[in-house]
């Protein structure tokens, strides 16, 4: 019949419908390329704006409060970003600026729109006082020289440490870190000690060697256990310089046991 022939086949209208469908396809890929193309365009303008504006030039820095951390030399560290895109800053960069002052331990930086950052600041906090190179410096609980000792940080009072190993940076540390672990623990059990001791010598690893301000022997703790005898000592000492003299030294460092060194030998 002649409509047969006017009717299409089956696989014809299979590959016309394949045809419509890959139009379809290109024509919505095409459509995600420029809606793509289109966010990049926007984003980029973004960008270029936020890092080119002269808004959000950097005009004020603020800290958070510190104790020790002199403000002037926190915001010298960063005076020569002023003026520059807060968008454009590295604030690691910053943080590290602000590291490297004296009396900070580390800092964290965020920005603070339009024109202004927060610098959050941990500060290093004087432990002791240690003999380096020569001079006496204030340090912390890491062994960290923070600033010289002299006028501007004389309101510090601690014994002085001694005997510190300068050629092994890392034996140095150790060496200041117990030291300000007796500290520690004489300012909870032995407070009033602390005063009356004028050194603590670290020189040696299996002992630390105390002397007085009011002279007397040297008392020698074990590091591992500062308060061996400790107690017992405080309560003899008296008695002990009485019926010996001075002495040259204590040593506590040893269980149940004080031995006393006279410095000379009595005949009385």
């Amino acid at each position: 019949m002649p409509g047969q022939f006017l009717r299409r086949g089956r696989s014809e209208q299979v590959v016309l419908r394949r045809r419509r469908g890959g139009v379809r396809r290109r024509l919505l890929a095409l459509c995600g390329l420029f809606g793509i193309g289109l966010l990049a365009g926007v984003a980029w303008t973004v960008h270029y704006g936020l890092t080119h504006s002269p808004r959000f030039g950097l005009r004020h820095v603020e800290f958070s409060e510190t104790r020790h951390a002199p403000q002037a030399d926190l915001r010298r560290a960063l005076d020569r970003y002023r003026g520059r895109n807060l968008f454009r800053l590295d604030l690691g960069r910053l943080a590290s600026d602000l590291a490297a002052c004296r009396w900070v331990r580390r800092a964290a930086v965020k920005r603070v729109l339009p024109d202004g950052l927060f610098c959050a600041i941990e500060e290093r906090v004087p432990r002791g006082l240690a003999l380096l190179r020569g001079r006496v410096w204030l340090v912390d609980d890491e062994g960290v020289t923070i600033d010289a000792f002299g006028e501007q940080t004389r309101g510090y009072s601690f014994p002085i440490f001694t005997g510190i190993d300068e050629r092994d940076p890392a034996r140095g540390r150790a060496q200041i870190a117990a030291g300000v672990g007796l500290l520690a623990y004489l300012g909870t059990a032995h407070p009033g000690l602390t005063a009356e001791i004028s050194e603590i010598d670290l020189t040696h690893d299996d002992r630390l060697d105390l002397r007085l301000n009011q002279g007397g022997p040297v008392v020698r703790l074990n590091p591992k256990d500062y308060g061996s005898n400790l107690d017992r000592y405080l309560t003899l000492r008296g008695y002990l310089t009485t019926r010996f003299g001075d002495g040259a030294y204590v040593d506590l460092r040893f269980k149940d046991r004080i031995a006393f060194q006279p410095s000379l030998a009595r005949t009385d």
